[in-house]
């Protein structure tokens, strides 16, 4: 009697092309996944500054062109925890920075690829996604 051990040729390669499959498929959705989570750093330090900038308002009458108004120096920009986002601010399209400002916060790196791409955040608190929608880029 004859007995054959291991795998034919054949089933190995069902079971690679298979795999192969699978690969393609998960790991775009996997990326899209992490990108999605790591987009709520950006929106963390977005809203930090805000409240900072809230905060110095509050004390100037005035918000400042800086990231972190309220350290000793102001830095113009700021990097988030991971290192994903840089956040900088600037006066709004229609006014002086003494009455309104913009929050943007730029992706960096391997965030850069992520289909939101530029979060933004105004001193009215309108926010928006240069790549995507707001319902999807803020939830």
């Amino acid at each position: 009697m004859n007995k054959s051990e291991g795998f034919s040729l054949l089933e190995l390669v069902v079971v690679l092309g298979i795999v192969g499959l699978l690969t393609t498929v998960a790991l775009p959705a996997y990326q899209r996944n992490i990108q999605s989570g790591a987009r709520a750093e950006g929106q963390r330090l977005l809203l930090q500054v805000a409240a900072e900038q809230e905060r110095f308002y509050a004390s100037h009458h005035s918000y400042s062109i800086s990231a972190s108004p309220m350290s000793a120096p102001a830095p113009m920009s700021l990097m988030s925890e991971g290192g994903l986002y840089e956040v900088t601010v600037a006066a709004c399209v229609d006014g002086t920075i003494a009455n309104c400002f913009l929050a943007t916060a730029t992706p960096v790196g391997t965030q850069a690829d992520d289909i939101c791409g530029v979060l933004t955040l105004s001193s009215t608190g309108l926010k928006t996604a240069v790549g995507g929608g707001v319902r999807d880029c803020w939830r």
